[in-house]
């Protein structure tokens, strides 16, 4: 097998609609760590909210998460990169959440959330993530509070937001500082400190690895991971993901609910 490590991404792709993994998806991620593949969760979600994977692929070592903020060693509890937000940019992104009624998500090495935003979370478009939050979120009355009683740099937040409209109107705000700012799931806005992305995690990682690039395969299925497709030798579109997605992917798969990471490993697998 040519390549020696394989970067996936969770929601859309390695997970099911339902948020499951399938034993079959799971059967081919242990087949190939066997013969010396390192596979490589590249997320949006941070550390907190991997339990799933810890649970049912603890041979996974490596972790790239919060879209490429944090980069984890997990066998040696090891940070092998972060690039935060600073604390004044944290600041303009709670101020960002003042202007319009949304959901305001801070993922660091916790998950923080308020509770009566958890109450409507259906309202603000995130519905299928109520059991996770519900199950590992730190809840507070106030993020506002809580932040300026706990000032730090955060590797993550996230803007949930009723509409688009909503969700056009804070990346206008925001875009004036200095701030990466990616779309997600349908009315979602990811906020990272500028330069951070999936891809530029994936080169940290493959460097410290000593893995090439011609050695690199990625999975995806939404904006979000178009950095590490380019970083990548290869690189694989859910049938899920959006149409721009896919066509900037070298081959499309199946969907999220039938196997697609199966079929792209496949792929891998027989690649010479």
């Amino acid at each position: 097998m040519n390549y020696k490590l394989i970067a996936i991404d969770m929601d859309g792709t390695l997970l099911r609609s339902d948020k499951t993994l399938s034993e079959s998806t799971i059967s081919i991620l242990k087949e190939v760590m066997k013969q010396g593949c390192e596979i490589v969760i590249s997320t949006g979600r941070c550390l907190k909210e991997l339990y799933d994977i810890f649970e049912k692929l603890p041979e996974i070592r490596y972790f790239i998460t919060t879209n490429g903020a944090l980069v984890y060693d997990a066998k040696e509890d090891k940070v092998i990169y972060e690039n935060s937000i600073s604390i004044p940019l944290v600041y303009k992104i709670i101020e960002a959440s003042h202007r319009k009624d949304l959901m305001l998500h801070i993922l660091d090495f916790e998950c923080i959330i308020e509770k009566d935003k958890l109450e409507h979370v259906e309202t603000y478009k995130m519905a299928s993530y109520r059991e996770m939050y519900t199950k590992i979120a730190k809840c507070v009355d106030s993020i506002d509070s809580y932040f300026k009683e706990n000032e730090k740099t955060i590797q993550k937040i996230n803007l949930y937001h009723k509409n688009k409209e909503d969700r056009q109107e804070s990346i206008t705000f925001l875009s004036q500082f200095d701030l990466c700012l990616t779309y997600a799931e349908s009315c979602a806005l990811e906020c990272t400190a500028n330069h951070v992305n999936k891809g530029i995690g994936l080169q940290k990682l493959s460097s410290y690895l000593n893995i090439d690039s011609k050695q690199i395969a990625s999975i995806g299925d939404s904006f979000n991971d178009l950095s590490m497709f380019k970083t990548a030798n290869i690189s694989f579109a859910m049938g899920n993901a959006e149409e721009e997605v896919k066509k900037q992917a070298d081959i499309v798969v199946s969907d999220n609910d039938h196997d697609g990471v199966k079929e792209a490993i496949e792929y891998i697998k027989n690649f010479e």
